[in-house]
């Protein structure tokens, strides 16, 4: 996948990540293209979202048409995770990694949820 010609996209994701859009940017590898970053409707204490700099596609179609892509991103997810757990006391009991796939997909990027348990 080429990030040169993927990097800016219609997204609230990438709104962030441009600093067009509040919002708070836990971690970002440029060299990678991915980021996370805090979500505006957290479900749990830590909600964080993993995505790619690429926009305009679901994480269904991320994972059935760039594989490799899509893998990388679950790695950076579980890695920068596990990275802050001294820092966020809120992930000493574990955390969740989720993603959802269909209609449930409300925003066209695709994205893995990284959740606190409660």
């Amino acid at each position: 996948m080429d990030l040169e010609n993927n990097v800016v996209g219609e997204s609230p994701f990438m709104d962030i990540l441009n600093g067009n859009k509040p919002g708070e940017i836990i971690a970002r590898d440029d060299s990678q293209g991915f980021a996370l970053i805090a979500s505006m409707e957290p479900e749990a204490a830590i909600h964080w979202l993993a995505i790619p700099f690429e926009s305009g596609f679901s994480t269904e179609e991320m994972k059935n048409n760039h594989e490799e892509r899509f893998l990388a991103l679950l790695e950076y997810a579980l890695a920068e995770t596990k990275a802050r757990v001294d820092q966020y006391p809120e992930l000493g009991n574990g955390f969740t990694v989720k993603f959802h796939l269909g209609a449930y997909e409300t925003i066209p990027h695709a994205k893995f949820h990284i959740l606190s348990i409660e």
